[in-house]
């Protein structure tokens, strides 16, 4: 099972790629609080991109609850992250997930000590180029475009297109 916090899902749909996700793992999970943080919060505030997440919701998208003795987690966890964030570890450990995607450096080390497996956005698409969901020239173009909307620093940028061009040669 796959488990994304909101801003893959918000990089991916800000860029156009949000069918990468189906492409690589079929199906992706979410906790109530990602939920209402990309598609009701979104909508509230007009941004573009929650509608296209909306529009993925039942069919790439699936909204899990999580139980009480995990609902616990998710309040301590919040005392340090964000409601989505806190929720979606959470929910990662109810499911036993084997991969959590996610971008914030806090959550990726809280949830590798927790023994979780993540992905960046920019990761995403790397396994998407690797496994031929997109091609070089999409691929190059993702990471750029990425690069508007997310805190990526130019060493990150250049990193992931070299390991873009490492693929290509």
């Amino acid at each position: 099972m796959i488990m994304s916090n909101s801003s893959p899902l918000i990089l991916l749909a800000k860029i156009n790629k949000l069918s990468v996700l189906e492409k690589l793992y079929k199906k992706i999970h979410i906790p109530y609080e990602v939920y209402n943080e990309t598609v009701i919060r979104g909508k509230k505030e007009n941004y573009s991109d929650a509608a296209l997440i909306e529009g993925h919701i039942n069919e790439i998208i699936f909204v899990i609850n999580l139980n009480s003795a995990y609902k616990k987690e998710a309040e301590k966890l919040s005392n340090i992250l964000g409601s989505g964030e806190s929720e979606a570890i959470a929910l990662c450990l109810q499911e036993k997930a084997k991969l959590f995607l996610v971008d914030n450096l806090e959550p990726r080390k809280i949830s590798q000590v927790k023994g979780i497996k993540c992905r960046s956005t920019p990761g995403i698409l790397l396994e998407a180029l690797k496994r031929k969901a997109i091609s070089s020239n999409e691929y190059e173009s993702a990471i750029k475009e990425l690069s508007k909307y997310a805190w990526l620093s130019g060493d990150v940028v250049a990193y992931f297109l070299e390991q873009g061009y490492k693929l290509r040669s």
